[in-house]
């Protein structure tokens, strides 16, 4: 049975044109999977903790510096990193915020790339140890960075779909919507619509 992982990070609530295209793609892929499982995580309300001492000795130890908090700060980290492992396709509802991503998603990050859990190094060096997922990005912003005058300033989509590699996670496309005013924005959500029906569809082939 093929399983969705979503999770929205934006700091609005129905205002936000990310979470709106996350929820039409979950909702374009459960029409065409029917008998596949979806589970959510919203990261403004259930925020992921940042890097803390405790996670630090957690992760790295060593084992006799281990307290209640330190196996605390890990488990944490642990059912996050079983979500990913749980899940066929991910869906990521990320705004930008000042050419990158928000603080939440980034401490999601934070807790997800783990050494030994989710890549490891081996004789040929790094090697992510999540493969065989579809991730497709749900991304809203102001200005549109595949204009020449905006690419340099996305520190966006390069860092998601690098850090989502690191951990074995190659297949990752971008649906993005752009604007300032909202006759704007709902112009580049109805024309995104049909990129999410397309990408579902990829997506559901492929499970």
């Amino acid at each position: 049975m093929t399983h969705l992982l979503h999770i929205d990070s934006s700091a609005r609530g129905e205002g936000s044109a990310s979470r709106r295209l996350s929820a039409a793609y979950v909702q374009a892929w459960q029409a065409r999977n029917p008998h596949g499982t979806v589970s959510y995580r919203d990261l403004a309300v259930d925020t992921p903790g940042f890097v803390s001492p405790e996670w630090i000795t957690g992760v790295f130890g060593p084992a006799e510096a281990a307290t209640e908090e330190t196996k605390a700060a890990v488990a944490a980290s642990e059912a996050l990193i079983r979500e990913l492992e749980d899940a066929d396709v991910l869906v990521l509802g990320v705004p930008m915020y000042n050419f990158g991503v928000p603080a939440t998603f980034k401490a999601w990050i934070d807790q997800v790339v783990m050494g030994g859990r989710t890549f490891a190094f081996g004789d040929n060096g790094p090697e992510g140890l999540l493969k065989g997922k579809k991730a497709v990005v749900l991304r809203a912003s102001g200005s549109d960075f595949d204009n020449p005058a905006f690419a340099p300033m996305d520190f966006h989509a390069p860092y998601i779909r690098g850090v989502l590699g690191w951990i074995g996670i190659t297949d990752v496309e971008f649906i993005a919507v752009n604007g300032y005013t909202p006759e704007q924005v709902e112009v580049a959500i109805q024309e995104a619509a049909k990129a999410i029906t397309a990408h579902a569809d990829t997506a559901s082939l492929a499970a």
